[in-house]
């Protein structure tokens, strides 16, 4: 492709190629430098520099033993270049920067922990999210919602799903039940009451019988979600369980404790970020992911 041909293709017969080429080696001090940021051959940036000085009938560049030097021309050319392709450059940044309105499910501690501070942020980038609370499955396939955080071994497909962080639970009980222990006793675990969730009801059988505690009807209080649960565990009410990554705060400030050491559940069961195929690739949502993964891998 000839010089004339490549850099006349612009807007108002401007030739842009050229010019970028040029201001690549101006700010870089040589044409190698230059060339390399832009992905040319420092003899294309040359080809590039000559084509222009023969256009302008000035000379841009002092060719020196071991370099270039820029001429007041040249300079003077530079400089405006630069402002104007850094004023292009913004406004691409701009354009590309994702935005719109998200409509997110997912289950209320997830949501309170994680997704909050996820709509503070991301509406300064202008992306707006609208949270379902629901311990339920979202029906993402009518398009009812965008994204769904969900937990389990994995969604079925033909969904995405792609993996925020481990659902291990522990166990958790409210300061004034620890009475300043670091833990309780598996008996004393077992006297609860015990606070379950209707959703995972097998989660207290198998936890108990983990800890060596023989079968046996217990005292349990069924809630319809771990929120629930959790509040009347903070209240002193009994002992509670969730995701260990969504009571991180509640831990920290105090609201509850840790009611025993082990970690319990795993086995492949993950929060996963669901949405459909072909709405993977949109920026917002991507944006979303991103700021999930990042926020959840910190606070590991």
């Amino acid at each position: 492709m000839s010089w004339n041909h490549a850099s006349h293709a612009g807007f108002g017969g401007l030739p842009l190629a050229a010019l970028r080429a040029f201001e690549a080696a101006a700010r870089r001090g040589s044409f190698q430098a230059g060339a390399a940021e832009i992905g040319l051959t420092p003899s294309a940036v040359s080809h590039h520099v000559r084509g222009l000085e023969a256009t302008l009938g000035l000379p841009l560049f002092r060719r020196l033993h071991r370099g270039v030097a820029l001429t007041p021309t040249g300079a003077s050319l530079a400089a405006a270049l630069a402002e104007g392709f850094g004023a292009i450059a913004a406004a691409y940044a701009a354009a590309r920067a994702p935005r719109g309105v998200l409509s997110v499910s997912a289950a209320p501690v997830f949501a309170g922990r994680w997704l909050l501070p996820a709509m503070e942020a991301l509406r300064r980038e202008g992306i707006e999210l609208r949270v379902e609370l629901s311990s339920r499955a979202a029906d993402l396939d009518s398009g009812a919602c965008d994204v769904a955080i969900r937990m389990g071994r994995r969604p079925p497909a033909p969904l995405v799903a792609e993996r925020l962080a481990s659902t291990t639970a522990v166990l958790l009980a409210a300061p004034s039940r620890m009475a300043g222990r670091a833990a309780l006793t598996p008996e004393e675990i077992a006297e609860g009451p015990l606070l379950g969730i209707k959703l995972i009801g097998e989660f207290w059988p198998r936890t108990l019988a983990r800890l060596g505690i023989p079968a046996a009807p217990r005292r349990e209080i069924l809630s319809d979600s771990m929120e629930a649960a959790l509040r009347m565990a903070e209240g002193g009410f009994g002992i509670g369980f969730a995701p260990e990554v969504a009571v991180q705060d509640r831990i920290a400030v105090g609201t509850l404790c840790l009611a025993h050491p082990r970690r319990f559940g795993g086995n492949g069961q993950y929060y996963w970020f669901v949405t459909r195929p072909e709405a993977v690739a949109q920026p917002a949502i991507r944006r979303l992911r991103d700021w999930l993964q990042e926020a959840l891998a910190s606070a590991g």
